[in-house]
């Protein structure tokens, strides 16, 4: 089967893009060789790997699927305005233990990857940053190896709202340690943090507000926590995580 069309839309996204079909591949995360064999062989493509490459290449999944499907005459391929997905790079700073507290890891600045991932138009002008997500006490969203997307509260001029996901920073007796876990505020003016794990080990929320402070228990298995004692820093606003 002849791959023209969709050799054709891959070259236009490379050229546009600036990329290298190796550096392209880099990016997407597939094998090195993923385009060339296409080229060379005639392979046919998986289409996890073109989905993978149409995002590093800035389309949407189906301009590359579309093509693999059947070829047309190459002369009509060209991007429809509304297929095109802007991608941005985002630097992945460091590391973080979702759900369980852990020294905050920041990479030197020499250490940190550039990803691109999908524009958000949430947050034109806002520096996103990734961390590298570690352990299994977040598990039921963000798998260990997943890299967590976010913006400071500061740079957005706000705080979290029920739901969301947050960086959360806590003075330990080693310093400054850090987590991942759900925010939830409730009728009654509570602030909880919630881990999301499919492991018993980790079901406890954190509860915010001060009011807590008084009690010893109050009917959850919660660790009270002084709110000058933690810091909400940032919003988790995406996440990728490899197959």
């Amino acid at each position: 089967m002849s791959y023209d069309l969709l050799l054709a839309r891959i070259d236009e996204r490379l050229k546009a893009t600036g990329m290298s079909e190796r550096k392209a591949c880099i990016t997407a995360d597939v094998g090195l060789n993923t385009i060339r064999h296409i080229r060379k062989r005639g392979h046919a493509p998986k289409p996890v790997n073109l989905q993978k490459l149409a995002v590093a290449l800035g389309v949407s999944p189906s301009y590359f699927l579309d093509a693999a499907g059947g070829d047309e005459p190459v002369q009509t391929a060209r991007a429809p305005e509304a297929e095109e997905v802007p991608v941005g790079t985002v630097y992945v700073k460091g590391a973080v233990q979702a759900g369980l507290w852990q020294e905050a890891l920041d990479w030197p600045a020499e250490d940190w990857r550039a990803i691109n991932v999908p524009a958000d138009s949430r947050y034109i002008g806002v520096e996103r940053f990734g961390l590298l997500v570690r352990g299994s006490s977040m598990n039921r969203v963000y798998p260990e190896g997943s890299i967590a997307i976010a913006v400071r509260t500061d740079c957005i001029g706000r705080m979290p709202r029920t739901g969301e996901r947050v960086v959360v920073l806590k003075r330990g007796e080693s310093g400054l340690e850090a987590t991942i876990k759900k925010y939830e505020e409730t009728p009654e003016g509570r602030r909880i943090l919630w881990p999301e794990s499919y492991d018993p080990a980790f079901q406890a929320p954190v509860i915010l507000d001060d009011v807590a402070l008084a009690l010893s228990r109050d009917g959850h298995d919660a660790d009270h926590a002084s709110a000058l004692d933690l810091e909400i820093i940032a919003i988790i606003v995406g996440s990728y995580r490899p197959e």
